[in-house]
């Protein structure tokens, strides 16, 4: 067996951090210049690196941007067929199986986790031919803890004509009945067979992320198109011509 020498097992761990932070950084570089590539094939701005979540999505009210700080990562901001979009990286720590906060540090709250997901924000302005919706929530029914009826007033949505939707996902909404008209049977088959969909609407603005889940560069505009699918079904709009503005 191996011996490390007395004294030598500091230097070891040290080195094994600094082999794992270097790596971090790399991949985070390529990423980023990845997405930078992608921002420019889709006509949208690019900010790389850490920054201020914008105001305007900090300021809408979403569920998300309550759990953790508002900061988000290598934002790309533009239109694509027709709609205000932005994709971006967001992440917060929060202990295992609870919901994260802004204000409230973890302390000794037990096991931390770290989540970090893509998040697509689309702002329908103009509100297009269709349904409106006041606000709603959409998320899978095996997560953590989410208090987002409560702290928004929202109320419950059943759907019992689709059970293997209310197996998969819980729904709230400000106004539940037309939340329900909005999500008919081809809106309920697409979520059931891509289980894992969080969606947030607050008034013309819109999120739409999988929990813990970052987008490759190569996938990110699959993502922002199945994103505008889902919306486009559940306003009750015809599809948009796909590809770049």
């Amino acid at each position: 067996m191996l011996r490390v020498p007395r004294g030598m097992g500091i230097y070891v761990f040290l080195a094994v951090g600094l082999v794992i932070v270097g790596a971090f950084l790399y991949f985070e570089a390529q990423r980023r210049d990845a997405l930078a590539g992608v921002a420019a094939q889709l006509g949208m701005t690019f900010t790389g690196g850490l920054q201020r979540l914008p105001a305007d999505l900090d300021n809408a009210g979403f569920y998300l941007f309550t759990q953790g700080a508002p900061e988000c990562l290598n934002l790309m901001r533009g239109e694509h067929r027709g709609y205000r979009v932005a994709l971006f990286g967001y992440g917060y720590d929060a202990p295992k199986g609870e919901e994260g906060s802004r204000d409230v540090p973890l302390g000794d709250a037990g096991q931390i986790e770290r989540r970090l997901q893509t998040v697509l924000w689309v702002q329908t302005p103009g509100r297009p031919a269709g349904r409106t919706l006041a606000a709603l929530d959409l998320s899978p029914t095996r997560g953590s803890l989410r208090r987002v009826a409560r702290r928004h007033h929202l109320s419950p949505v059943v759907l019992d004509h689709h059970p293997g939707f209310q197996d998969l996902y819980h729904l709230y909404g400000r106004e539940p009945e037309a939340v329900a008209r909005a999500f008919g049977p081809m809106v309920l088959d697409a979520l059931v067979a891509d289980p894992g969909w969080f969606i947030e609407a607050r008034g013309d603005q819109w999120l739409f992320y999988r929990i813990q889940e970052r987008v490759a560069p190569d996938q990110m505009q699959a993502f922002l198109d199945r994103g505008l699918d889902l919306l486009e079904g559940i306003l009750g709009v015809e599809g948009r011509s796909r590809g770049a503005p």
